[in-house]
């Protein structure tokens, strides 16, 4: 009863109407803000790694420039390059003859190139006419004969200058000990720069730069978040020269995320395997030292963070708001239903007989109209009781009175039964027959109860009737065929249909006196379902003038004669009762006989 209560559905409909706009309102937030945050993130990380790989590509220009200062002084003697170009192996040096000293030269090259970069952690020169290694650490240097170093080859096997990926540091073979040092503990990447012999493309030393990170991680942490982001700067073969993560430096990456998308120079993908769920950014880059590409992985849980914030804040104000429509719709719920409470309790009043019982109208909207109108309603019911008690006695005088006139009908009726009983006695069979016809006819006549019976007993109250008449006319001048199939006996139909038409008979067909007349009756079903019934006799029959004017009055409903009315009444209650496509046949010659069809379509199953 409370799930169906009125009070209950209002409050449930102001919830609803409280709940959906809040719940669409928070989740079309949610969804706008995160389509907006992703796409502000994906222009404002473009323009970072833009600038990322911007700031690399002059930092590497910077070292390029730096090594392409060894060129100078390529024609004045003593100077660095003609150092180079002058170096011979010691076996090719004759006995007697020394080498020329070109340490203070190289080592004071060095010297200057170590100065001019802060991030600069040593400086290599391998010298291959002289197979020999320069190396400067920290303002010391060491020169040896290193037979067994082989020069770094650039991986795309161009034979240019190119960037080795971060390692940790090494000697290059020299064996020499530097104070303070130990070998292998300080993650670097290297410059190689191959020193031609110009203008060919004979190498003549192999210049070597390691770097620390401290200026490559300056620039890379400017271009992610290092909380929530992490950032790799790849090579070509997929190793890491800078890794937000530590674990990766010197390592090749391997994971799918890395291998970016042929012919685009930058853009963006999701990503949602390798244990990363989120956005790949990615920036080619392309220079003379370094090629490769920036990437940087954004989560999800950091680009949404702001929706998420954003959808929390409008959850708890729709919570807020979900609080006041509860209050609000319990309020407005009982303000609604507290006059419906009392119309409910007037009419539990007046269902248990209490008529007179009133409810105050105390509003002036629609509940208040509705509560005159029921209270107007009651005092008009209670005055037709009032009325109907007075018609109900009226009623009842009315029926005693009924009774009083059946006394009379009944009473002949016993009392018929009483003389043919006498009869019997007194061994008069033929009266008891008579008597016992005539009682069957007027107890079939009498009996009101029942305006439909089976064609049986119409049948049989014909048969009464017949043997009534042929008592008065002679059984030699009187005769009924009767031919009923089986299945047309316990059809329904309504009272005195076959008397009246018979009863026509005595009155209009030998009205000149009856003489071996004959009367057939037959009832049988066809093949449309339709039950005929056919009285036929052997009197006068009608003129072709009667009878059209007989069928016409029947088709009109008129009243044309005193003939046709028996006809019609019979017509007319088959139409009502049984079926509207009911049918009154006549066919007749003059001298003939005449001929009544009944035709009754049934409907199915009757």
């Amino acid at each position: 009863m409370f799930r169906n209560s009125i009070r209950t559905r209002l409050m449930a409909l102001v919830l609803l109407a409280s709940v959906i706009p809040s719940g669409i309102s928070v989740t079309f937030s949610y969804f706008y803000t995160r389509q907006s945050v992703t796409e502000q993130s994906e222009k404002q990380n473009t323009k970072l790694l833009t600038l990322g790989e911007s700031n690399l590509g002059s930092y590497f220009d910077t070292m390029n420039q730096r090594a392409m200062s060894m060129y100078s002084g390529i024609n004045v003697p003593g100077s660095f390059y003609t150092t180079l170009l002058t170096a011979k192996s010691p076996d090719n040096i004759p006995a007697d003859t020394s080498l020329p000293d070109n340490r203070a030269v190289i080592s004071t090259q060095l010297f200057n190139l170590l100065l001019s970069d802060r991030n600069t952690y040593q400086i290599h020169l391998y010298v291959r006419a002289a197979q020999q290694s320069n190396l400067l650490h920290g303002g010391i240097f060491r020169r040896e004969t290193n037979n067994s170093y082989v020069p770094a080859v650039n991986p795309d096997g161009s034979g240019r200058p190119f960037i080795e990926v971060t390692h940790m540091d090494h000697q290059y073979g020299v064996k020499s000990r530097f104070p303070n040092l130990k070998s292998g503990t300080v993650p670097v990447f290297t410059a190689h720069f191959p020193v031609y012999r110009a203008p060919s493309s004979e190498v003549l030393a192999d210049l070597s730069f390691d770097f620390r990170l401290s200026e490559l991680e300056g620039i890379m942490k400017s271009v992610y978040n290092a909380d929530t982001e992490h950032l790799y700067v790849l090579n070509e073969q997929g190793q890491a020269l800078f890794a937000s993560d530590p674990e990766w430096i010197g390592k090749p990456v391997t994971a799918g995320w890395s291998r970016l998308p042929a012919g685009q120079d930058s853009g963006h993908y999701t990503w949602k395997k390798d244990g990363f769920n989120g956005i790949v950014m990615f920036q080619r880059i392309e220079e003379p030292l370094f090629k490769g590409s920036i990437i940087k992985l954004i989560p999800y849980e950091e680009l949404y963070g702001d929706a998420r914030v954003i959808t929390r804040f409008n959850a708890v104000i729709g919570v807020i708001f979900l609080i006041l429509g509860g209050i609000t719709a319990v309020l407005i719920s009982i303000g609604f239903t507290r006059p419906i409470k009392k119309l409910i309790s007037f009419t539990q009043k007046v269902q248990i007989g209490q008529l007179d019982a009133h409810v105050d109208a105390e509003r002036e909207d629609e509940f208040g109209l509705l509560t005159r109108k029921i209270t107007g309603m009651t005092r008009t019911i209670n005055e037709l009781i009032v009325q109907e008690y007075r018609l109900e006695l009226a009623n009842k005088t009315n029926q005693l009175k009924a009774l009083q006139a059946q006394v009379n009908p009944h009473f002949l009726y016993n009392a018929l039964q009483s003389i043919a009983s006498l009869s019997l006695r007194y061994n008069a069979p033929k009266i008891y027959e008579l008597i016992y016809s005539l009682g069957s006819m007027m107890r079939y006549s009498m009996n009101t109860e029942r305006a439909a019976v089976p064609l049986r007993d119409e049948l049989e109250h014909v048969r009464n009737y017949v043997i009534l008449q042929t008592e008065r006319f002679g059984e030699e001048n009187l005769r009924l065929d009767i031919d009923a199939e089986e299945a047309a006996l316990g059809i329904i139909v309504p009272k005195m249909i076959l008397q009246p038409i018979v009863e026509n008979i005595f009155k209009h067909g030998f009205a000149d006196g009856i003489h071996e007349a004959v009367i057939s009756i037959s009832c049988a079903l066809d093949l449309q379902g339709c039950l005929n019934l056919t009285v036929q006799d052997n009197g006068k029959g009608l003129s072709p003038e009667r009878l059209e004017e007989v069928t016409a009055g029947l088709q009109s409903s008129g009243r044309t004669g005193r003939e046709e009315i028996g006809l019609i009444n019979v017509l007319a209650r088959l139409q009502l009762q049984m079926n509207s496509g009911a049918q009154l046949q006549l066919c007749s010659e003059e001298g003939a006989g005449l001929t009544v069809t009944l035709r009754i379509p049934l409907s199915p199953g009757e």
